[in-house]
Formats: C-alpha cells, structure tokens, sequence
C-alpha cells in the first residue's frame, strides 16, 4: 500500500512537470522589462548572407601603441566607410568614399589636431590649428 502512495505521488509530480513544460512552450516568449546589458570583447553585425557589416573591437596595445578601440561601418563592397577610433592618446574619425581614392580623416594625436581630405584625383587638403 505504502509503495502505490509512493509510486501515485510521484506521478502527480511527473504530470506537474510535464504540465509546466507544455506551458512554456505554448505560451509566447516575453523580453525582460529592463534594458540588458551586453557584454563582450567584441561585435560583430553580419547581413543575410554572412558578409561582415559593422563591427566594434578592441585592438591590443602593440609596438608602444596604445590599446585602441575601433568601430567600424562596411557597406556591401566589403571596404569599411567609416572607422571610429579611441585610445589613450589618440581619437579618430575617417570617411571614405565609394572610390576608395576620395576620404576625409579628423584625428586628434595628443595635444596636436588635423583634418585631411584627400579628392579622387590627389587633390589633398590639411587643415590644422
């Protein structure tokens, strides 16, 4: 007798179980209410059909440079079009156009800033304080 109590409660528990799984995959999945944090070394955004897009990265220090953070945004060509960068000493910023030949570099080195634009046809212009 002590056994069949034994053996029926542990097949309500089964059932409850069982009961619970169904549930969660009947109803719909809900995002959490507050905003998460994502956290990682890097990031990457790829399209539909795997070709890298953006990415974010954390470049290491190297032959006295100093550790750089970089984001970058890449159109369908695979050439990135625009690169942010941060480091230490340094920041940067640079546009590049379709042609690869036509860019616009703003950077700031230490106490020293520039802009270079540079045109197709080797026109180049630097503007500095």
């Amino acid at each position: 007798m002590r056994r069949e109590v034994i053996l029926g409660a542990l097949t309500a528990v089964n059932l409850a179980l069982l009961a619970g799984l169904g549930l969660t995959q009947i109803l719909p999945a809900k995002a959490q209410d507050g905003a998460g944090i994502l956290r990682g070394s890097g990031l990457e955004i790829v399209d539909r059909e795997g070709r890298l897009r953006s990415s974010i990265s954390i470049q290491p220090a190297v032959a006295g440079e100093a550790e750089t953070v970089l984001f970058r945004l890449i159109p369908q060509n695979g050439q990135p079009s625009v690169k942010i960068s941060a480091s230490i000493s340094s920041a940067g910023l640079s546009f590049v156009g379709g042609d690869d030949e036509s860019y616009i570099i703003l950077e700031a080195d230490g106490p020293e800033s520039r802009l270079k634009m540079v045109e197709p046809d080797g026109r180049e212009k630097l503007v500095a304080p």
